[in-house]
This record gives C-alpha cells, structure tokens and sequence, in this order.
C-alpha cells in the first residue's frame, strides 16, 4: 500500500504540531478549573478531530496493489445483417446451415470462458448465440471488431472467433482493424463464393439539390451476374407513377451497363422517387432490383428589383442581362429628377423580394425618406447588389448604407477617372468566378476601361475583395469589386461603371463579354442563395434508413447570439405516410445538443416539425424528412467474400476455420494462442477525503467534546 498527499508531507506534519499544540494551550487553563486528565482527555478531542481534517485537507489518496488470477477469454463474433440470412440459403454443399454452426462453435468451447457478440451496423452483446437474428440493415465489420477489444480491454482477451460473409457496406476496411487487434483473429466464412445468378441496381446517381422547371438525370448502373443477352427495362417512379424508363440490352454476365434517365423537376419541395429494373427467373433475391433516392427541388423564382438613381447605360445594360435569366421576375425603377419612378411606384411589399439592385441609387433625387426605406430593407436580409455611377449620391451612402455594403465609404469625392480592373487573389477560388474555364486579367485588359471614383473607400473586416483598380497601369489596390456577408445579409458592390460598354463589344471581344455575363450571373446567384443560419437545427443520422433499424434524431439549439441552450424544450411532431403525427421530446444532452431514438418504423417516407421553446418563447422551428424503406445495401453483393475472411485472419496472426471444421476451432487456437490462466497486477485508488466515515467521526469527535465542555460547565 502506498499513501500520498496533494501536497508536501511535511508542511502536514507542522501543521499537525501546531494543532496539537494549540489544542493543549486552549486547555492550559479552564474556568472552572478541571482536573488534569479531564484536560488531557478534551484536548485530545479537539487535536484528533482537527488532525483529521488536516489530514483530509491534504487530499491523501491510499493506493493498492493486488494480484488477480484471470480466465482466458474467447469472444465469438456473429454477422447478424440480412446477407446472412441470404448467405445461409446458399451455403454450398457442405450443408453447414448457420444455427448448426453456432450449436457446433459453442459446443466446441466448452471449458473455456466464451464471451457472444453479434453485430450488424454496431456491437450487440448476446447471452447465447441462440439469440442471434438476421436482420441488420448493414454490416461494419472494423467497428464491430474495434467495439469488440475496447469492451474487453480489462479482461484476458485471448482469441476472436469472427463468422461472417465477408460483406461489409458500413466503416472502413476491416483489414486495417485485423492489424491493430491485439489479439489473433479466426474467421469462419459462410456462405458461397461462386457468383449467383442476380440482376441488381450497383448504384443510383443523381443531385440532392435541383430547382424547379429544370430536367434532372438520374443516372443508374446495373449488373448482370450469370444471365444470357435479352431486354432489360428501367424505370423510375414517383409513387406509382412512371416518370421516365428505358428498354436497354442487358450486358453480359458478370458486368455492368449505364442507363441514364431523367425527369423534368415540377413538385418543390422533397421529391421521394425509386427506380426498378426487371426482375428475372430464378434470381437469388430479388431485393436488390430496386432503389429509393430523395431529391429537394427549390423554388428557384427569383423576385429581382433593379433601382436606377437616373437613367443610364448601366441601368439599361443589367436590367437586358438580368431579364435573359427565366428563372428571375425583375422589375425596373428608374427614378425621374422630381424623385418619383418612371415605370411606377416602388413594390407594395419590398421585404418579399429575393435581390436589390441599386445601380447609381440613392441618387440627386432620391429622397431621404425613399433611400432610408430601402436601406432598412436591406438590413432585414434582403441581398443588395451596390453598383457605382456618376450620379450616386455619396453623402446618402455614407449615410444610409455604409453599414450595410462590403466596402465603407470613408472620404467622398465627386472626381473620376478612367481606368481597369485586376483579379485580386481570392477571386481564383471564389465561387462567383467559376465560369467553368478560370479567367486571368488579361481577360479584362482587353475590354473596354471603366470610369473609377476618386472616393476613398475601405472593405470591411467580414468581406471579400475579389478585384481592385488599375489606374495608368499602376495597381492602386483599392477594392474596386468586393462581397460581404454583414450579419445575415449578403450584399456585393461594383465601385465603378462603364459595364455596359463590356456587354456591348465587338465580335472579336464576345467571348470576354460572355465571361464578365458568367460573373455577374454567379454573382445574382450567390448573393440569392441562403446560408444556414438556422437557431434550431434537427437531422437524422441518416436520411433513409432500412426497414428495422433504430431511428435516431439529432438537434442543436441556439440563441440570437448564437450561443448554444441547453435547457430548451424541443418537441417533435412526426408525420408518417398516410397523415397521422406522432409528438415526442428530445433529451438534452448538453452544451445545445439534443437526441431522440425514435425507434424502428414501418417502411415509408416521414417528415417532421420540430420547435423549441424556452420560457414559453418560441426560439425556432426546423422541419426535414428520413425515409425508410427496404433498402439494398445488404444485397447488393450476393457472392461471399472469402478473400476477405482470409486476409483479416492473416493480419491479426490468426487463421481460417472451415465451416466442417468448427468442431475442433479449440485446438486450432490453442496451436496459436497459450490459452492458460493470466495474472495481473490490479491497483485501486481510494481518495480518502471524500470517505463518509471521516466526515462522521470528525462530528462524533467534536460533538463529544462540546457535551463533555457544557457537562463541565466550561465557557
């Protein structure tokens, strides 16, 4: 045994004497006078007690060491997934089916201290392998085996018994977990390993993310496994209707052929399609000739209002290239020298637009009152696209939108002056230009100068400049085109103009002006699209899961300020296919985080709602979707893979055991592994100053003193 202290011994052992001490001097003298052993006697009360509880303050901690004999320990691991259950139907000639195995494998371990695992997409312990069931959804062989060493990491590991197809559709490559095991690994393949006759869907192929009106190809791979050459069709649904088929050639046996559908996208919103292919005579099962996959299609309607301070070249140029978009609804503005509008008054409800293009807005005639408007429009999130022009009124930027754009205006001047533009260095990975070829500045050396101002402007600390000002072939590095996200708003600025003359050009310069349309095309669409700034944020692990498996929801709460809440109720509401909802509550699990395990669920499509509230405020709401259906991963390989089984068996030191010979596995492992008693070396901690019973005999110490001190009649 060894004990130890927080702190130095020593300085306890003083501390000790002085308590000692002060208690015989708080005793030299009484009133009334006692007799000296009653004096020794309540002295001694106070001077254990108060050394106890120096002792304590020292924080000692009492370590032992002893010796434990251990049993060997074997652990049987069972791939319990659905390819097993197939696997079992096709285990060969030799007859073994699975649950003989198991009677076999347990019977064959007698006398040793067996330890039952089964696992599908996780670790399951078993109290028997009677209790195996084969019906995961998936298999991750190398998480099950790393779950496996981590349980029985205290215990005389000896050996791992895996019995497996050798599928794994879930984690990584479970060769690399049979070299770090610790212990050997022998494997039982089951199973066939000869290539059954099967047609089935390898993979669907296509974009989560689509708009609407616009055609989405869906793009399916299909292979063919012992079938001679004949019509195969394809098909993809929504619900039962057919959006788009084909009738291909099936390739031959043992490869595989690309079909490319496709479907115009109407519905927005979550599109839950499938695609099928034909089922032939005789296939070993027919679960794999058919997928679902999950689309969102978002409304891409783009409410677009361009104000013109006056008009302007500029202003007649972007309204032409932001028309041509069929996507965008855009109204024009243009204001007249008495402040009204030529085309009308402004839009009834501003804050419904989707983009602000302000080209020489706020201008001469703009009104504070009007400027002030859509300044405060655009502080409540809707996007702005700033372009400068001679007539821009300078004082009512600073005023009304300096906070507001990526660049701030710091000195106003009326003067310009000609000159051009040069990429900065971010614009080369910046996403407004990518337009599919990467443009240089000689690209915009050869358009036409634009009219730069002689305004000092400075980018804020949250933007991006993404081009500066050449004047006189000097590089001034002044931002001449920057973007900003400020708070929840995006907004971008051209501090220049003359861009009407570069959608305006000669034919020998169309293809720089088709780049400079590609920038400000991806410019409307990156200031149009929205970040995810979502207080209340709920996802399921997975988006679809298959029929059986446990559903488990994950959410994260925050407040405006973005720091997470932990106390929160968020509720639930699930809706299954055919309308009912089902409430739950989410379970905290600290730091904003919350988790719901929801269960297994019949096969369907299911969308819900979930709301947070704290003090009876509503903080946020979020809604998303999962599916659940009878999905493929488990067949889409019907072929066992003892190649595999055997490489995990040679990594970890251990062998292959053939089905047959399950019966004599322990004499297999103990020509590998010594399979004798261990013992270790066990150290326990006891940190005495948080034991109970100090606590009660400091108190029965001091208690008997102050009934032996009022006995006395002592003050």
């Amino acid at each position: 045994m060894n004990l130890s202290f927080g702190q130095s011994p020593w300085l306890l052992v003083l501390l000790l004497i002085f308590a000692v001490g002060a208690s015989w001097w708080t005793y030299r003298t009484t009133i009334p006078e006692i007799r000296p052993l009653l004096k020794w006697f309540l002295g001694g009360l106070r001077a254990v007690a108060l050394a106890i509880i120096l002792f304590l303050l020292f924080e000692p901690v009492l370590e032992r060491t002893t010796t434990e004999n251990q049993e060997p320990t074997v652990a049987i691991l069972v791939d319990e997934s659905e390819s097993m259950g197939l696997s079992d139907s096709l285990a060969g000639a030799n007859g073994q089916r699975l649950n003989e195995q198991l009677q076999r494998l347990d019977a064959s371990l007698n006398g040793l201290k067996p330890r039952f695992y089964s696992f599908g997409s996780s670790l399951r312990s078993l109290d028997s392998l009677e209790s195996v069931s084969y019906s995961q959804g998936r298999t991750d062989i190398s998480g099950a085996l790393e779950a496996l060493t981590s349980q029985l990491q205290n215990e005389s590991l000896k050996a791992i018994l895996l019995l497996s197809d050798g599928l794994y559709n879930t984690g990584t490559n479970p060769i690399h977990s049979a070299e770090r095991s610790p212990v050997p690994i022998f494997t039982i393949a089951h199973g066939d390993s000869s290539e059954q006759r099967d047609v089935r869907i390898v993979q669907v192929i296509s974009n989560e993310l689509t708009f609407a009106d616009t055609i989405v190809p869906v793009l399916v791979r299909v292979r063919n496994d012992g079938y001679p050459s004949q019509n195969l069709s394809v098909r993809l649904f929504s619900g039962t209707q057919i959006l788009s088929q084909k009738v291909v050639p099936l390739p031959a046996s043992g490869t595989e052929v690309e079909v490319e559908l496709s479907f115009e996208a109407v519905k927005v919103g979550r599109n839950n399609l499938s695609v099928s292919v034909s089922s032939f005579q005789d296939e070993v099962t027919n679960r794999n000739n058919a997928q679902s996959l999950s689309i969102l299609v978002l409304d891409q309607k783009k409410n677009i209002l361009i104000l013109g301070g006056a008009p302007s070249p500029d202003v007649s140029a972007f309204a032409r290239a932001l028309k041509q978009d069929e996507t965008a609804q855009v109204e024009l503005r243009t204001q007249a020298p008495n402040g009204s509008f030529y085309e009308g008054d402004l839009p009834q409800d501003l804050s419904e637009l989707d983009l602000i293009v302000s080209i020489g807005f706020p201008g001469k005639a703009t009104s504070p009152a009007t400027s002030a408007s859509i300044a405060s429009v655009v502080s409540d999130g809707v996007p702005l696209l700033f372009v400068l022009d001679r007539g821009t009124d300078l004082n009512a930027v600073q005023r009304d939108f300096n906070t507001l754009l990526p660049a701030s205006l710091k000195t106003p001047r009326a003067s310009f002056i000609t000159g051009s533009m040069v990429l900065a260095p971010l614009a080369d990975s910046h996403a407004i230009f990518d337009t599919g070829e990467r443009s240089d500045n000689a690209t915009w050396n050869r358009l036409p100068p634009l009219t730069l101002t002689e305004s000092r402007w400075e980018s804020i600390a949250s933007s991006t400049v993404l081009a500066t000002s050449v004047i006189r072939g000097v590089a001034l590095g002044d931002p001449l085109f920057v973007v900003a996200r400020v708070g929840q708003t995006k907004s971008a600025a051209f501090l220049a103009h003359g861009f009407w003359q570069w959608t305006n050009v000669p034919e020998d310069l169309e293809e720089e002006s088709a780049t400079f349309k590609a920038v400000l095309e991806n410019t409307i669409q990156w200031l149009y699209a929205t970040d995810d700034n979502r207080l209340v944020r709920v996802e399921p692990s997975e988006q679809e899961y298959a029929e059986g498996e446990i559903v488990v929801l994950k959410g994260e709460v925050y407040d405006e300020t973005l720091r997470p809440v932990s106390d929160a109720a968020l509720s639930l509401q699930v809706t299954s296919p055919d309308g009912q909802v089902f409430p739950y509550e989410m379970s905290s699990v600290g730091n904003g985080r919350y988790s719901l395990d929801v269960g297994s669920l019949p096969a369907g499509s299911y969308e819900y709602t979930a709301t947070a509230a704290r003090n009876e405020l509503i903080l946020g709401e979020d809604t998303g979707f999962f599916s659940i259906g009878t999905r493929t991963l488990e067949f889409r390989n019907t072929k066992a893979d003892f190649a595999l089984m055997a490489q995990i068996a040679a990594r970890s030191g251990g062998a292959v055991v053939a089905p047959e010979d399950v019966s004599n596995v322990l004499s297999q492992i103990e020509s590998i592994v010594d399979l004798s008693s261990t013992s270790r070396l066990v150290k326990a901690q006891s940190r005495l100053w948080q034991k109970i019973p100090f606590l009660f005999l400091i108190m029965v110490l001091l208690t008997a003193e102050w009934f032996f001190r009022k006995r006395f009649g002592m003050v």
